[in-house]
């Protein structure tokens, strides 16, 4: 298999880019590979911290969830005479002093501590997946990058060929040599334009997939972008994927689903569904505890002051407990109940979706790469010998007066665009491998792990 080499952008070009990036700090990377570009978008990926930062909120939440409600403290003045306002007056004023404790219902606690536990788990596995989705987003503008700056260096080199191909034709009809006609001489021009054309279309969009990629990248990073397009020596394409395994390929070729399924269970997507299936399934238990009594203790002790006439009184100690009792029924507990399943079946069918779209994006995937790798062997061993063969051919037949000049043009342009098909054919299959391994990082060594 061959594989691509990347260009590199033109001086103009860099001058270009140096301006759009005047402003941003000074770039501590001499040089920077799709790896490294992948590995800083993850470093400086803010969705990440604030994930991280969810988690170790649900953590110390949990911590503290199965601990009791604070005791409530009470104090009061009972039954003080509104004729005299005098303490000793009478003898059921006193000073009440009480303490209060409430138990929550059954074991709830205890299922809250689980389910912020389990909320708190499924955060990691968000990460890992964030992590995954990003290497292929960036991956991609990365091979977007390549792709139009080796067609922009393709069609630069061509272009040298079609610019000399205008001059022979001018000479040829300056001279009245041979069959060349005035409408030869504009055909050429208005190809030459064309491909001009092309050039800045394509510029346009290598410009817009460098900006895409700059917003994963922090500013010394974005400068090093740059400077790795505007380097004058072309380097492979980074770290390949690995060819599909036998197991792997007869699941695909056969359309298993139940294989497939099976390989998908340990991705992180799914698993973090998973623990947010268990949170629900705890939230139904948890709403079930509505069902039992709210038990609470109380105890008070009251001071009361000597009589008028110097006599003493005792002072009084209450003891109590409390409990609800549900006389209107359970309506409520039953509303609750019902509506803490129907959440927990909704997560459940979250997670059969995503199982049948990550079965079908990988399907669809599969089938994707084996046509782009029947077209690429027949660019090489058929489109693309045919093409120079017949390019050869007609400028042959052309300057031995027996060929025309609009079937050279043709002939040439046809090989041009061949060459830029096999670019976007190669450029697809790598960015299709990529996608792939989203699905498959992990579960098996079909693609290169890397540890970001």
């Amino acid at each position: 298999m061959q594989y691509i080499h990347i260009f590199y952008f033109s001086q103009l070009s860099l001058r270009l880019f140096v301006m759009l990036i005047s402003t941003l700090s000074f770039s501590v990377y001499a040089s920077i590979s799709m790896h490294d570009a992948v590995k800083i978008a993850i470093q400086h990926d803010p969705w990440l911290i604030g994930n991280q930062l969810q988690e170790r909120a649900l953590r110390v939440a949990s911590k503290g969830a199965n601990n009791l409600p604070d005791p409530t403290l009470s104090m009061g003045l009972l039954n003080l005479p509104s004729d005299g306002f005098a303490f000793d007056q009478e003898p059921m004023t006193q000073i009440k002093v009480g303490l209060a404790q409430t138990f929550p219902r059954g074991d709830s606690l205890a299922i809250k501590q689980k389910q912020l536990s389990f909320q708190a788990d499924q955060h990691p596995y968000q990460r890992e997946d964030r992590k995954a989705k990003i290497q292929v987003a960036v991956s991609q503008l990365w091979l977007d990058t390549i792709k139009a700056d080796q067609t922009i260096r393709l069609i630069g080199r061509d272009r040298v060929l079609f610019e000399q191909l205008v001059d022979i034709v001018k000479a040829s009809y300056s001279s009245a040599q041979g069959n060349t006609r005035q409408q030869d001489v504009i055909s050429a021009q208005l190809e030459l334009a064309r491909l001009d054309d092309r050039l800045t279309a394509v510029s346009s969009q290598r410009d817009i997939a460098l900006t895409n990629l700059s917003e994963w990248l922090s500013p010394s990073a974005q400068r090093a972008v740059f400077k790795t397009f505007a380097e004058n020596t072309s380097t492979p394409l980074p770290f390949p994927p690995k060819k599909l395994t036998d197991d792997i390929k007869v699941l695909l070729q056969k359309e298993d689903t139940t294989g497939l399924l099976q390989l998908l269970t340990q991705h992180p997507a799914l698993l973090a569904i998973e623990q947010s299936a268990k949170a629900g399934n705890t939230a139904v238990r948890l709403a079930k505890q509505r069902y039992k009594p709210q038990w609470g203790v109380n105890a008070s002790y009251a001071y009361r002051d000597e009589s008028q006439l110097g006599q003493s009184r005792a002072n009084f100690f209450s003891i109590g407990i409390t409990v609800d009792v549900p006389i209107f029924g359970y309506a409520k507990q039953d509303s609750e109940v019902a509506a803490s399943r129907l959440t927990a079946e909704v997560i459940e069918t979250d997670k059969r979706l995503l199982q049948q779209r990550m079965l079908a994006q990988m399907l669809s995937l599969y089938q994707q790469e084996v046509r782009f790798v029947q077209r690429e062997e027949g660019f090489l061993s058929a489109i693309l010998p045919q093409v120079q063969e017949q390019a050869d051919a007609s400028l042959s037949a052309y300057t031995s007066d027996d060929g025309n000049f609009s079937e050279v043009m043709r002939a040439r342009i046809a090989q041009l665009n061949a060459q830029i098909d096999l670019i976007d054919i190669q450029i697809e299959k790598f960015k299709i491998r990529m996608q792939l391994g989203y699905f498959l990082e992990g579960h098996t060594n079909l693609y290169n792990k890397r540890e970001y």
